[in-house]
């Protein structure tokens, strides 16, 4: 398919915000499925045999799918607006490279991004591209935003490099053989490569890629090879089983790389679910993240009750088929539950040591 961005481009114009917060949009209208979901199910998927990893700890067959059309260009600008508030900047930033920064846990202030991710139709276009049901893990995970911006370096104020609300088309500055050569490197790198802590993610891209070069995930495969993905355009989306696979998010060059990752979960309360917390800890605050990782553990439980009471109300099962259930239950919750509180130990990271990088 051409791309998104090729389709809607010519109604916005190539002229930048010079601010974000001034064009936020008046109307408070949220997501709306008619105008910003242009969802169109993958055409080819690669599945975790074909990179030669193991379906051990997997929810489904899938490692990633090919890039689909997810939202439109109104929907990214509506997207890119609220999170380039100088609130949520100043607010939710962290810095960890030059060129580099997060926006995590501001989903309180950012209504519109909320609604995508609470929309039934999103979720329904999510689950049919995954071949699974899955959900979103829990509100602080909902828009995880990873930002790069050409130019930025650990002296620039963070706010004088708000990007413009419609993504613009890079400057083609760098060979592909300088990029290759920069991503070697980086990829040669320990730390960058990681396997995720929520079974899946969602990739958005919220950039244009015309004449991107680099900014793809590097996914490597049983053999140590490693392939790459990107969404070919604004608005674009993959789905990556990123708890199986280990991946690295690579660098772009000639411009902007913004990307969404929202986390994932089986909807089944009886799906295997290997979450954990250990990656996260380290970039979030506490409260939140220890609240709603809580609430989330404890619904699967409720859920797991209810399962179980309608499997001895409802099935005709002897007095040691009914010990025996309750049992197996007690031990499972009892492993989950000790899974789930030993996630929530350690001390609190100081996160304003990111502040020296904006002030």
């Amino acid at each position: 398919m051409a791309t998104a961005t090729t389709a809607h481009a010519s109604s916005f114009g190539n002229k930048a915000f010079e601010k974000v917060e001034p064009n936020l949009s008046k109307s408070v209208s949220l997501f709306d499925p008619s105008q910003h979901l242009c969802f169109e199910k993958p055409k080819e998927n690669v599945m975790l045999k074909d990179l030669g990893l193991s379906e051990e700890g997997a929810i489904a067959p899938l490692a990633i799918t090919d890039p689909f059309p997810l939202f439109s260009l109104d929907c990214v600008r509506r997207m890119r607006e609220e999170m380039f508030q100088e609130k949520i900047i100043n607010g939710y930033h962290q810095r960890m490279e030059p060129g580099c920064y997060t926006l995590r846990g501001f989903i309180d202030h950012a209504p519109f991004i909320e609604s995508v991710w609470r929309s039934p139709e999103v979720m329904d276009a999510v689950c049919k591209a995954a071949g699974v049901d899955l959900e979103v893990i829990f509100e602080y995970e909902m828009a995880h935003i990873n930002v790069q911006v050409e130019g930025l370096t650990n002296d620039t104020p963070l706010t004088s490099m708000i990007p413009p609300a419609v993504p613009q088309p890079h400057a083609a500055v760098t060979t592909v053989e300088e990029a290759e050569k920069a991503q070697a490197a980086q990829m040669a790198a320990a730390g960058p490569w990681h396997k995720d802590c929520y079974p899946w993610v969602l990739i958005t891209m919220l950039s244009d890629t015309t004449n991107m070069i680099g900014g793809e995930t590097g996914i490597r495969k049983g053999d140590g090879t490693i392939v790459k993905q990107r969404g070919p355009g604004v608005g674009w989306a993959y789905l990556l089983q990123g708890g199986c696979v280990e991946h690295i998010a690579l660098k772009s060059f000639g411009g902007e790389r913004i990307a969404m990752v929202t986390s994932l979960r089986p909807k089944d309360p009886m799906q295997l679910d290997l979450s954990s917390l250990g990656g996260v800890k380290g970039n979030s605050e506490w409260d939140p993240l220890f609240k709603q990782w809580s609430l989330y553990r404890l619904s699967v439980i409720e859920q797991r009750i209810h399962i179980l009471q309608e499997k001895i109300r409802n099935e005709k099962l002897t007095y040691p088929e009914i010990r025996e259930a309750m049992l197996e239950w007690k031990e499972g919750v009892f492993k989950y539950m000790e899974h789930t509180t030993g996630q929530m130990k350690g001390t609190q990271p100081d996160l304003t040591k990111y502040q020296k990088f904006f002030d």
